[in-house]
């Protein structure tokens, strides 16, 4: 998995933040690899092997699907530094959210007064 590769001491949350994030880049991005990159990236995250297993799968070294993959995260977040398109997406989530919460809110408390008016 993806997570190997960055493995060093990190938490199980940041690993799964780190994990949610590349696969939002992979979601917007992947259109821009090439076939190859995305059945690396697809074998290895998807299918949750280990990098000795997603080589055997993919027939290379295990040294190879972690330098294709270190390539393709970098080339991913190459691309999101340039456009901020998932950075974007998440902040007018957030915001959407918010509204949403905030909508909710008010229609109870116009429910609530329109009651107490009665």
């Amino acid at each position: 998995m993806i997570d190997s590769v960055n493995k060093k001491n990190k938490s199980d949350n940041e690993i799964l933040k780190r994990r949610i994030y590349c696969n939002l880049l992979y979601d917007f991005y992947s259109p821009l690899l090439t076939e190859r990159q995305r059945k690396v990236y697809e074998t290895l995250c998807f299918s949750d092997l280990t990098l000795s297993e997603a080589a055997d799968v993919l027939g290379i070294s295990r040294q190879g699907v972690y330098v294709l993959v270190r390539h393709i995260m970098q080339k991913l977040e190459g691309i999101e530094r340039e456009l901020c398109f998932a950075v974007n997406t998440r902040q007018l989530e957030k915001r959407i959210k918010e509204l949403e919460e905030e909508n909710k809110s008010l229609r109870e408390q116009l429910k609530k007064s329109r009651r107490e008016e009665k």
